[in-house]
Order: C-alpha cells, then sequence, then structure tokens
C-alpha cells in the first residue's frame, strides 16, 4: 500500500508556506537539528532499517527526560513508542509519526537523497516532508514539555512506526495486534491535511478526517501467441490497450462526502475564478452543475480525486521475447475509493465497461470495511481552531477527505478518533514527495512545530 507520489498539477496553487522567520525558535531549531540526524538515516522501505532512526529519536527523548520504549516487529524494524504521563483526568493523546520512506533514484536528484544537509532555508532529503519532518517536530514538542515539567491531564504519547510506506503490517499492524495498549487513546494526531498559504500567511487548515481507500485490480488479456511476424488483431497487448483506452474515458458517479464540501466551500476564496466556479457548481444541488463542475476538475487532478473513485495504471507484465506476440498480458490498477463505496460496486461497474473487449478484471484483497469519517466537532476542534487563530489570525479550519492512506485507516478500523494535519508547503514542495529533491522548508518546520506545541497543550493541559 505505498502511497503514490502527489501529481504536480493535483496541488492548488495557493497552497503554500509562511514566511521564513527571521531566526528559528528553540523548539523549530531542535526539530530541525533532529530532522537532519533522521534523513541522514537511510530507512528506504523495503528493507526499512528503521531501528537506526529510532535511536536518534531515543538520543533526543533522552536528553531531555522523556520516558520510551522501542519495539521491534522484525530484526531492524523498530517502533519507538514515547509517553509523558499525566494525571488521568482525560484519556492519552496520540502523535503519531513514521520512519521508514519510499526509494529515491539518486541519478535524478540535483544533492544526495540521504544528505540531510540545511541549505536554501530548508532541510533536504528524502523523507524530509514524508514523514521525518512530523517525526522531529513531535519529537521537540515532547522534549521541550519534559524539560518544562508541564502539568498535564492526559498522558501525551509519541509513536514512530515503521513500514508505513509498505502497508503497516510491520509498524501500527504489528503494534495493534501485538501491543496495542501502547497505542490507546482518546485522539491521535497523523499526517494526512494540508495548509493553504497565500501573500506569506497561512489562510484555512485542511485537517483530514477521512481516507480514500486503497484496492489494486488486475486486468488480464490472453491471445494465442505466435510469431510477430505475422500481425494478430487479437494480440493480449493490444486488448489491454483497448480496455486501458475504453477505462480512460470511464467516470463513475461523482460524489462530495460532508468534509470535501466544506473544503471546497472554504477554498472558493482562495482559488483562481476558474476553480471558484466549478466549486459553486459541484456545490450546487443541481445534476447538470455537479457534473459540469466535476468535468472541470479533472483540470487539477488532486481535486478531481476528491469526487471520483479514481482508478491509475501502475504496472504492466507481458511477453516473453521481442519477436513472438504474448499469449497474455496484464495491467495493475491502484484504485482509490471514497468512503461509502464498496470493492464489490466498483469492480461491477469496471467489468461492465469491458465486457465486449475479452479483457478479465481480479481483485486483489480488501483492507476491509471503509474506516468511518471522524468527527467534525469536539475538543479537538476547539483546541485546533485556537490554536491556529493564534498563529495565523483569521485563517479558518475545516474538515477534509484525503485522496491518499495513511496508518490512520488501521487505527479507524480499531475505533481509535485520528486527525491529518500537514505542515505549510508550497506546490513545488508538495510535489517533490516521492518525487526527487524533497525538501521540508525550515519556516514550514518552524510553524508546524509551534502550531503542535499549541495544540498538544491546549489539549492536555
Amino acid at each position: 500500500r505505498a502511497r503514490t507520489r502527489r501529481p504536480r498539477t493535483g496541488r492548488p496553487p495557493c497552497a503554500g508556506r509562511p514566511r521564513a522567520p527571521r531566526r528559528l525558535r528553540p523548539r523549530g531549531r531542535e526539530a530541525a537539528e533532529t530532522l537532519k540526524a533522521l534523513v541522514r538515516v537511510d530507512t528506504t522501505n523495503p528493507p526499512g532499517r528503521e531501528a537506526e532512526a529510532a535511536a536518534v529519536l531515543g538520543a533526543v527523548l533522552r536528553k531531555a527526560g522523556v520516558p520510551f520504549e522501542v519495539v521491534e516487529s522484525s530484526p531492524g524494524r523498530a517502533n519507538l513508542v514515547a509517553r509523558l504521563k499525566g494525571d488521568g483526568t482525560k484519556r492519552p493523546l496520540l502523535l503519531l509519526a513514521h520512519l521508514d520512506v519510499v526509494g529515491a533514484e539518486a541519478a535524478r536528484w540535483s544533492f544526495p537523497p540521504f544528505s540531510g544537509d540545511e541549505e536554501g532555508g530548508a532541510v533536504r532529503g528524502r523523507g524530509a516532508v514524508d514523514d521525518k519532518g512530523m517525526a522531529a517536530a513531535f519529537a521537540a514538542v515532547l522534549a521541550d514539555l519534559a524539560r518544562r515539567k508541564a502539568p498535564l491531564k492526559r498522558d501525551v504519547v509519541f509513536a514512530a512506526t515503521a513500514d508505513e510506506e509498505s502497508g503497516g503490517a510491520l509498524g501500527v499492524g504489528w503494534l495493534l495486534a501485538h501491543r496495542p495498549e501502547l497505542l490507546d487513546a482518546e485522539l491521535a494526531v497523523n499526517e494526512g491535511g494540508t495548509t493553504f498559504s497565500s501573500g506569506g500567511r497561512v489562510r484555512l487548515v485542511a485537517v483530514q478526517v477521512a481516507e480514500k481507500d486503497y484496492l489494486d485490480v488486475t486486468l488480464t488479456a490472453r491471445g494465442a501467441g505466435g510469431h510477430a511476424s505475422v500481425p494478430d488483431p487479437d494480440n493480449a497487448i493490444l486488448r489491454l490497450s483497448r480496455a486501458l483506452a475504453r477505462l480512460d474515458e470511464w467516470r463513475p458517479e461523482p460524489r462530495l462526502i460532508a468534509p470535501t464540501r466544506e473544503t471546497f466551500a472554504a477554498l472558493r476564496g482562495l482559488e483562481t475564478p476558474e476553480l471558484s466556479a466549478a466549486f459553486d457548481d459541484v456545490l450546487s444541488e443541481d445534476e447538470e452543475r455537479v457534473d459540469r463542475g466535476a468535468e472541470a476538475l479533472r483540470e487539477r487532478p488532486y481535486y478531481g480525486a476528491m469526487v471520483w473513485d479514481t482508478w491509475s495504471p501502475t504496472m504492466v507484465a507481458g511477453g516473453v521475447r521481442e519477436n513472438v506476440h504474448p499469449s497474455e498480458a496484464s495491467v495493475n490498477l491502484n484504485v482509490r475509493l471514497l468512503p461509502g463505496s464498496t470493492p464489490e460496486g466498483f469492480l461491477a461497474g469496471l467489468r461492465a465497461q469491458l465486457s465486449d473487449l475479452g479483457v478479465e478484471a481480479s481483485a486483489g484483497p480488501s483492507p476491509g470495511a471503509t474506516p468511518p469519517v471522524m468527527p467534525l466537532d469536539g475538543p479537538f476542534w476547539t483546541a485546533l481552531r485556537k490554536a491556529v487563530e493564534a498563529r495565523s489570525p483569521g485563517a479558518a479550519v475545516v474538515p477534509s477527505l484525503s485522496v491518499g492512506t495513511t496508518d490512520a485507516s488501521a487505527l479507524r478500523r480499531r475505533g481509535l478518533t485520528v486527525y491529518g494535519l500537514e505542515f505549510p508547503l508550497s506546490p513545488e514542495d508538495q510535489s517533490r514527495i516521492h518525487g526527487h529533491d524533497e525538501r521540508m522548508p525550515l519556516s514550514a518546520l518552524d510553524y508546524g512545530t509551534r502550531l503542535t506545541a499549541d495544540l498538544v497543550w491546549e489539549l492536555a493541559r
């Protein structure tokens, strides 16, 4: 379940980061130094090897007097769980980040992917944003609370986990199966939201309250095989290409869940006139306008993915040698389903599209019932709005849907309430996630660390 790279054209132009501070605050500087050390540890998954990254965090926490435990799900696959004890008046608050990263094509980077240097006002390297930046910020927040001996009404737990990029079986999944008490919490904060800025100011904080579900579908075409010197219109690869062309024109019914409606309504004043008009259309009750607006959002793939079940071809297989027609060819479709959609329903619609093409469609394992949408009110929202107002007066805070999948899904399926945040990044820096030249601007790290500290204090005091 490795997350796909967010498309360069898929992020809104209003997304961005606040102006850089003249100098980093102490928590922000501590987070920056921790992040540099974390990035220098190559935790590409597979094989992961998160133990060394956990040791980096352990050194920071130990120095501040924060108790922690490192649990290995298999040799080298470490999960660190730190806990600052409260008086038990309230149930724990969990801060969750992952330590593994996706691979990096070093030849296509302009600097070494695991350099962990500070250049151009940013910490550079694979994982700087996804998700070691958040891990560094959370560690800095716990260290600060411990040094100040802040009185807490609830435990504050920080979990830095393994294996998120490959599905979490050796990370959150393993902890839930073998050490569930470590992750028990009333509320959890994870990655997954989006922060929008313009003119150097944060204007909107979109909190992830739901995720699209993950499914892999395999399309398989079969042919007679034979010598390639005699072209065959029933060549398996040609059959497969016709199926992909058909699906390229297929759009399931557009559907907006409540968090998406709130996000689009808030974005109308921040986006281009064309996109604002599209938001107006999809938010209307008129079916024709909804279809027109949804079609317009295809020009901005990230927004389009918020209103449709989507699929993307990711892997192709077929053929045995250059001069032989393949007897079989297949393609993997990575499918993302809106909350409320089912694998069975999507597969039925897809098969109907391909019924006359002689192509089979089969689904991989389903993760189970779609995780619920998180509550849209309550103490978390009160605390976050207060924290955002203190840092960014006038900025809106709204719920949102994530088109990708994170460890939050596993926790939500177990009944935990999990909200996703993200530090303010420019569209360019967003596009580097799972791509080349990943970097975390110091201004974004400083803002995110301070906002997290304010949020944790509001929830735990």
